[in-house]
C-alpha cells in the first residue's frame, strides 16, 4: 500500500525569492541585449546559460513523497531519491525555523523551495533537502544520510514511515 504525500505548496518566501530572482534576472538579459553593441552572440550567450539555470532549477522542484512497503520516495520532476525503509533510524518533526543555521552548499535557498545538500553550521552535519516551505518540515535520520522535507500533514507522515517500517521488520 502506497500514501501519497504532496508537499503543501510554496510559502510566501519562496514566491518574493523566485519573483525578485526572475525579475532581477529579466533585467541582466535585458541590459545585455541593449547594451550589447553589435556583440549580441554575448548577450545571447548569457541569456541562453541564465535560462538554462532556472530550468534546472524548476525541474528540481519536489513535488511529492511516497511512503511504500519497503521504502520512502521523495520525487521532483525529474530525480527520485529513494529511502529504504531498514535504514530509517528516527523521523522527527522540527520546529518552524528549520532552515536556520542550514547553509547550502550545493543547492537552492528560496529559489521555488529549498533543496540540494546543506550543512547545519551548528551540529556540522550534512543534510539532503527537499522542501518548498520552512514550515511542517520533518527528518528522516538514516543510518548514513540525513533528509530535510516539507509536507502538509508532517504529523501523519511521521505516523505512516513509522508504521511502515515496524510492518517492514528488515535489517540495515
Amino acid at each position: 500500500m502506497n500514501v501519497k504525500f504532496r508537499y503543501g505548496g510554496f510559502d510566501g518566501r519562496v514566491w518574493w525569492i523566485s519573483a525578485i530572482t526572475v525579475l532581477l534576472l529579466g533585467l541582466v538579459c535585458g541590459a545585455l541585449w541593449i547594451l550589447a553593441d553589435g556583440a549580441y552572440y554575448l548577450a545571447a550567450w548569457v541569456t541562453l546559460m541564465l535560462v538554462a539555470l532556472v530550468a534546472l532549477c524548476l525541474l528540481s522542484v519536489p513535488r511529492r513523497i511516497i511512503v511504500g512497503e519497503e521504502m520512502v520516495e521523495l520525487r521532483c520532476l525529474v530525480e527520485t531519491t529513494y529511502i529504504p525503509l531498514s535504514s530509517i533510524v528516527d523521523v522527527e518533526i522540527v520546529s518552524t525555523g528549520a532552515m536556520k543555521g542550514k547553509f547550502p552548499l550545493v543547492g537552492i535557498y528560496g529559489f521555488w523551495g529549498y533543496y540540494g545538500r546543506y550543512l547545519d553550521v551548528r551540529g556540522w552535519r550534512m543534510y539532503r533537502v527537499y522542501a518548498t516551505r520552512r514550515k511542517g518540515c520533518v527528518t528522516i535520520h538514516t543510518t548514513k544520510k540525513r533528509y530535510v522535507v516539507s509536507c502538509g500533514a508532517p504529523e501523519m507522515l511521521r505516523v505512516m514511515i513509522l508504521s511502515a517500517k515496524a510492518r517492514n521488520p528488515k535489517e540495515a
